[in-house]
C-alpha cells in the first residue's frame, strides 16, 4: 500500500484540483443529461434532481482522483464523509425539484429571476456537501482548504435561507410549505455540517 504524502504544497495542489474538477463536473452534467434524454426523455422534474446527483456524485468522485493525484495514494473513505455527503447532495436535488415546481405552480415556467438567490441553493448545497466529504478525509495537516471551503459553502447555504426571512413576515401560503419546509432543512444542514466539520478540524489536530 502507497504511504500519502503530505506537505502543504500537495495540499494546496489537492484544493486546487478537487474544485477544478467540481467545476468540470457541472459543465459534464449538462452533456450526460443529453445523452440519457436522446435515450429515453426524462421527466423535467426527474431531470433536475438527476443534475445535483450527477454532478455531486462525480465532484465526489473527483477529490478522491485529486487526492490521488496529489499525495501520491488513495485517502481513506470514512463512512460519516460519505453520509454527510450523500445527505446533501439528495437535499440539493429535492430542493431543486420543489423549487422548480413551486415556480411552475406559481409562474408557469421555472425562471431564476422570479426566486432570485433561491436558485443557486441547490448548489450551494452541492458545493457544502462536497466540500465537507474533502474535510472529513482530508490528511490532518492539510485539513485547513476543505474546512473554509466547508465553511464558505455553509456561509453560502445561510445567506440563501436568511435571504428568504422576509417573507415570513407576510405569512406561509399553502402552495409555500413544502418549499419554506425543505428551505428551513437546507440551513439547519448548513450549520449541522459547519459544527461538525469545525469539531472534527479540532479533534483532528488535537
Amino acid at each position: 500500500m502507497k504511504t500519502v504524502i503530505v506537505t502543504p504544497a500537495r495540499g494546496l495542489v489537492w484544493a486546487a484540483l478537487s474544485f477544478a474538477i467540481f467545476v468540470a463536473a457541472l459543465f459534464a452534467t449538462l452533456p450526460i443529461l443529453a445523452a440519457v434524454n436522446w435515450f429515453s426523455e426524462l421527466p423535467h422534474l426527474t431531470e433536475v434532481a438527476v443534475w445535483s446527483v450527477v454532478w455531486g456524485g462525480l465532484s465526489l468522485i473527483g477529490v478522491l482522483i485529486a487526492g490521488r493525484l496529489a499525495f501520491g495514494a488513495w485517502l481513506t473513505l470514512h463512512p460519516a464523509a460519505l453520509m454527510i455527503a450523500t445527505i446533501g447532495i439528495a437535499l440539493s436535488a429535492i430542493v431543486h425539484v420543489v423549487l422548480q415546481q413551486w415556480e411552475i405552480a406559481r409562474f408557469g415556467v421555472p425562471e431564476p429571476e422570479y426566486v432570485g438567490w433561491t436558485a443557486g441553493l441547490f448548489a450551494a448545497l452541492v458545493g457544502l456537501a462536497v466540500a465537507a466529504f474533502g474535510a472529513f478525509i482530508a490528511p490532518r495537516p492539510v485539513i485547513v482548504w476543505p474546512l473554509a471551503a466547508a465553511l464558505l459553502g455553509a456561509a453560502g447555504v445561510g445567506f440563501v435561507v436568511l435571504a428568504n426571512l422576509p417573507g415570513l413576515r407576510d405569512g406561509i401560503a399553502d402552495d409555500s410549505g413544502p418549499l419554506a419546509i425543505w428551505v428551513g432543512l437546507s440551513g439547519l444542514y448548513a450549520l449541522a455540517v459547519g459544527g461538525l466539520a469545525i469539531r472534527h478540524a479540532f479533534s483532528a489536530s488535537g
